[in-house]
This record gives C-alpha cells, structure tokens and sequence, in this order.
C-alpha cells in the first residue's frame, strides 16, 4: 500500500512540475511576443559620445560642447526649438516628418545647430533637400561648391553663416554653423560638414 501511495505522490509531483513549466513558458511567450512600440517613438538614451543618437540610426556628431537636446524624439519638439522658418518647417511637413534628433553645440569653430529628421522615404528626403537648399538661396545666401550630394550655402558679412542639406536614405540631415570670432566660414563649415558625414554619409 505505501508503494501506491508513493507512486500517487511521485505522478502528483511530476503533473505540478509540468503544470508549472506550461504556464512559465506560456508568460514568457506572451512577454515576448507582445506588440513593440514604432521605433520612431520608442525612448532611446545617447550612447557612444554626447549628443550621438546612433541606437535608431538617427546618428549626430560631437560638435563641442552641447546644449541639452536629448529630449528631441519627434520633429514637432523640432518645431518649438524655433531656428526653422515656416517655409522650412512646411518642406518637412509635406514630406511626413516623424523621428527626430537635434544637438546644439559650442566649439573652438563656432556654434553649431544640427538635426536628423525621418521622413516619408528616400525620394521624399531627396526632394525636401532641394527644396530647402532653394529656400535658401531665394532668402540671399550662395551656393557654395561641396561634394556633389550635399546642398551648401553660405553668407558673409556681420552675420557669417553656413548651411548644409543632405539626404541618407529616409533621413534628411540639417547643419548650419555660425563661426566663431575671427574664425573663417568656409574651412570651418568643411570641417564641420565632415565631421556629421562620418556619421552619416550622403546618398548620391
């Protein structure tokens, strides 16, 4: 009789045991398999060097040092950053702007404001980046010779500044310099041009 008995428990034991591991394993499948927010607005944290966002590909590059604009997931917080004209915010619109990064920073060259934004496509980030370029020419600055895919534009006086528009598949790259006292414009905003396509190269 104490042989079934021990029997009956050990059947007991073995089903709680199997019991146990069904319903482990059904909540993890359910952890894992659950929906995973876009990845346009998941909450990322910097990683590498300040102010480069690379885990989502939204990479910017350490221009000195930076104000805090970390918090920039979407382009609206763009928007409110006011240093974009309606024009310039219209383009980006029209071309379905989502996924965002910005770096405002501080060095020996000047100051220096650069974004990354997501859009609709490649054709889109492509279109957005001529029709910014034209928005600054038609405002008084020039076109400036520069590697074939980036859009560049200058203008001296008081107020020297340099901007720049490319396109790296679906993300269209904004960065504009204000140098520095007594620092030329030009072989600044090379420099500064080149250390953003580092980051991110443009797309022919």
């Amino acid at each position: 009789m104490s042989t079934e008995r021990k029997s009956r428990a050990s059947t007991v034991a073995a089903l709680a045991l199997v019991a146990v591991l069904v319903i482990g394993c059904v909540v993890a499948y359910q952890r894992l398999s659950g929906p995973l927010l876009p990845l346009d607005y998941r909450s990322l944290s910097a990683v590498g060097e300040e102010g480069r966002m690379a885990r989502d590909g939204l990479a910017l590059a350490d221009f000195g040092d930076s104000s805090s604009y970390a918090y920039v997931r979407e382009f609206d917080q763009i928007v409110d950053m006011k240093f974009l004209s309606g024009k310039e915010v219209a383009v980006f619109e029209d071309a379905d702007a989502t996924a965002a990064r910005a770096a405002v920073a501080s060095g020996p060259q000047g100051r220096v404001v650069a974004v990354v934004v997501k859009l609709a496509s490649a054709e889109a980030a492509q279109n957005a980046v001529d029709e910014l370029d034209q928005i600054q020419v038609d405002a008084g600055m020039h076109r400036v010779p520069s590697p074939s895919p980036v859009r560049r534009v200058e203008i001296g006086g008081r107020s020297p500044d340099g901007r720049a528009h490319y396109a790296h598949g679906r993300l269209l790259i904004r960065v504009d310099l204000a140098p520095a006292h007594g620092v030329p414009l030009g072989p600044a905003f090379t420099e500064t041009i080149n250390r953003q396509l580092k980051e991110l190269s443009a797309d022919d």
